[in-house]
Parts: structure tokens; sequence; C-alpha cells
């Protein structure tokens, strides 16, 4: 019986010990995408709407889905196509940005604010 119960102890050690150098799993985090997820938005308003040639037009907005830091670019539609202007900003906190132009062609001028391929909807400018 001796041996049995020698037998028996060295199994029991031995499943034991197996147990012990076996690695801990632990669940890793995995990168999900949810649902309620909304794509990025940008929204913009001109102050004023209309101007003299040359004079300042300020584009201020908000920005959602794009984070703070990131560059923003006032675009302007020639000849039906959007062309970025030199005027960047960085989104602020609370995403909100400001921009500054003085559009010289007379008319009615069409702006947005593009980030990437998100874009603002228009906003029309009267430059007399």
């Amino acid at each position: 019986m001796a041996a049995g119960a020698v037998s028996v102890a060295l199994l029991s050690a031995g499943s034991a010990g197996a147990f012990a150098a076996s690695p801990t799993l632990s669940p890793k985090p995995t990168m999900t995408h949810s649902a309620t997820s909304k794509p990025a938005s940008i929204t913009v308003k001109a102050h004023p709407t209309t101007v003299k040639a040359g004079e300042k037009v300020r584009f201020t907005g908000h920005t959602m889905g794009i984070r703070t830091g990131a560059s923003v670019v006032l675009q302007q539609e020639k000849n039906g196509a959007w062309h970025n202007l030199h005027v960047r900003a960085a989104v602020k906190k609370a995403n909100a940005f400001s921009l500054t132009d003085r559009p010289t062609a007379k008319g009615t001028q069409h702006f947005r604010v593009s980030h990437g391929s998100t874009h603002s909807p228009t906003v029309n400018v009267t430059v007399q």
C-alpha cells in the first residue's frame, strides 16, 4: 500500500507541477468597431457673408470624429472643382476651428472646409 500511496503522491505532484508550469491565459483586448460610431463630420459658417474684394472673411465651425490637433483646410470651388487654399487650422478643444481668408474674385464664391475625405457643406460668400 505504501508503494500505491507514493505513486498517487507522485502523480498528484506531477500534475500539479504541470499546471503550475502552464502559462496563465488571460483575455487579450481586441479592436472592434461599434455599430453606433458615427462618421466624421464638419460644420462651417462664414462671417460676414457679403464683403468687398480683399476684405476678411472668418470661417468658424466644429468637427465630430476628427481628433483635436488635426488640420483642416479651407477649399474654394473654381470651374466646378474644389481647390485647397493656403489656409489651414488645427482643430482645438471642443472640436472647434477658425480660418480666415480675403477673397478677391467678385461674385458669389463657394467655400467648404475639408479634412481628408470629410467635407463641410458649402457656404457662399458674395464678394462685391
